[in-house]
């Protein structure tokens, strides 16, 4: 169960989003109580270049006991944290990101240019890094899972052939953080680089 209130974007004026869930059960004989929050405040410019700014916060419940994670049931192909389709390091369960920007500028009307950059945690540090195999018990390996910087350039041609087809290619880092030195069975402390392309058919 859960609710969403937003309002839509506007010139000069700002706009926002508030999302959360609430998970209730039971699972294999464990009961279970998770949620999640999603909050957005954006800002429109009256710039000749449409251009808008939006402050992003997440937070998805999380536990030492993985049954206990906020399930986020289905995966969006791209969400608020990064190109996730084949990407998928962050997903929304034991995650806190208290600090995260996103901003839109688009030069013409085919095209749109995106810039995020969001912070992670772990929302318990005794938790799993859910979409991993890494977990640390003791929470001794910390929470902080570090930095991601995702940009992307869409164009939608929306004449001749082209005209149902968007094609988007970005480019996203992530800078590794404190967990990864220490968690065990770490994969590395080295960032991860991703570079991916990618069209969009419509009918």
């Amino acid at each position: 169960m859960g609710f969403r209130v937003f309002s839509k974007p506007a010139k000069e004026q700002f706009d926002y989003e508030i999302e959360s869930m609430y998970q209730v059960g039971e699972v294999d004989q464990t009961n279970h109580f998770a949620h999640r929050h999603h909050g957005e405040v954006g800002y429109s410019f009256a710039t000749q270049w449409p251009l808008r700014f939006v402050y992003l916060f997440d937070y998805s419940s999380g536990d030492r006991i993985p049954k206990k994670n906020f399930d986020f049931l289905f995966a969006k192909r791209r969400a608020e944290y990064g190109p996730t389709g084949i990407l998928g390091i962050i997903f929304p369960s034991n995650i806190f990101s208290p600090l995260g920007f996103r901003s839109t500028l688009q030069p013409i009307s085919t095209v749109r240019l995106m810039v995020s950059y969001r912070t992670f945690w772990l929302a318990d540090g005794r938790g799993p890094f859910v979409g991993s195999d890494l977990q640390d018990p003791t929470g001794r390996a910390g929470t902080f899972l570090g930095n991601m910087l995702d940009n992307s350039i869409t164009w939608a041609p929306q004449a001749g052939y082209f005209r149902h087809t968007t094609f988007e290619v970005g480019y996203t880092r992530f800078f590794k953080g404190s967990y990864f030195d220490r968690v065990p069975q770490s994969p590395g402390t080295a960032d991860v680089n991703y570079v991916y392309t990618m069209a969009t058919l419509t009918f």
